[in-house]
């Protein structure tokens, strides 16, 4: 069985379509189509059946999806274990990482790292949802995911970099603007919120905060982006729940004005995601350190 053939077909089982495993492994639907069909012939078994423009997994197309991932993940981190005896870190590193971390975090991170490692590739896709991060990793897709510590890891380890407070963003005229109490997650719902949308790891932590207090907020507008939410609230249209990592350390930035909910909905990690069990390059590990994780937290083996 010929690992080329293997790669097609897990390509095509994570995509569950053709086109976009040929486009995911640089080479033509065709030739994932005869691998797959290949497949299938060697083992005597159906791997897929056809559904729309897209293919589902007969019960044999599962068992096999699973066996050709250990297969490939474990070549896959034998060739990059090899690879380090020459000596410094080289290659590229794929990073997926959540848009606001890499417009806030990243750049600063990369800066480093390249002073210290310019011989080293950085091939960075920044992504809307956290699932999709942890599935890119989770595929090999991706070999660092940079994601929000509000998430399930699953089969991923995740290594926390820092965390930040929580803060409702008003307009400068806003009511709540100069008062001393704490505001109250009761009040927060009776405004009109302005809040990332669905699927986000953060907006679905404050989802959760709500429901578990009984509470239905009017979300007035859903958006994607810390700049959109913060302009929104800035024209007045609502009340947003942003991290520090975004708002920064002033209370009154760009128009808005910040004020600490940390006691309300607790505090939000960024860090570094990995999959369990893969080689941790050095290339990956220099990564780590540049991101700033502790020394006796980076792993050789995920």
């Amino acid at each position: 069985m010929e690992l080329q053939k293997l790669r097609g077909f897990y390509w095509a089982s994570h995509c569950l379509s053709f086109s976009e495993a040929a486009a995911k492994i640089h080479v033509s639907q065709s030739a994932i189509s005869h691998q797959v069909k290949s497949l299938e012939d060697e083992l005597g078994v159906k791997l897929y059946e056809r559904s729309g423009r897209g293919i589902v997994l007969t019960p044999e197309g599962e068992r096999l999806e699973h066996y050709a991932r250990v297969i490939l993940h474990s070549v896959d981190d034998l060739m990059g274990e090899f690879a380090e005896l020459s000596g410094r870190p080289h290659g590229s590193i794929r990073i997926a990482a959540f848009r606001g971390i890499a417009t806030y975090q990243l750049p600063a991170i990369v800066q480093r790292f390249r002073e210290r490692h310019p011989e080293v590739r950085l091939v960075i896709s920044s992504e809307t949802y956290d699932t999709e991060i942890l599935k890119m990793v989770a595929s090999g897709e991706a070999d660092v995911g940079l994601t929000a510590s509000w998430n399930e890891f699953g089969d991923l380890r995740y290594f926390e970099v820092l965390s930040y407070g929580m803060y409702a963003c008003t307009p400068q005229d806003h009511a709540w603007v100069g008062r001393a109490d704490q505001l109250s997650l009761n009040e927060i719902a009776e405004q009109p919120l302005v809040l990332y949308e669905r699927g986000t790891a953060i907006r679905d932590h404050i989802d959760e905060v709500f429901t578990r207090h009984g509470l239905h907020p009017d979300v007035a507008i859903e958006v994607g982006g810390s700049s959109a939410l913060r302009e929104y609230v800035r024209i007045g249209l609502g009340v947003s729940i942003i991290s520090g990592l975004v708002v920064g350390g002033s209370r009154d930035e760009q128009g808005i004005h910040a004020i600490p909910v940390t006691d309300i909905f607790g505090r939000l990690g960024y860090g570094v995601v990995l999959r369990r069990g893969r080689y941790v390059s050095s290339a990956i590990q220099e990564f780590m350190r540049s991101a700033g994780i502790p020394e006796d937290q980076v792993p050789s083996v995920a």
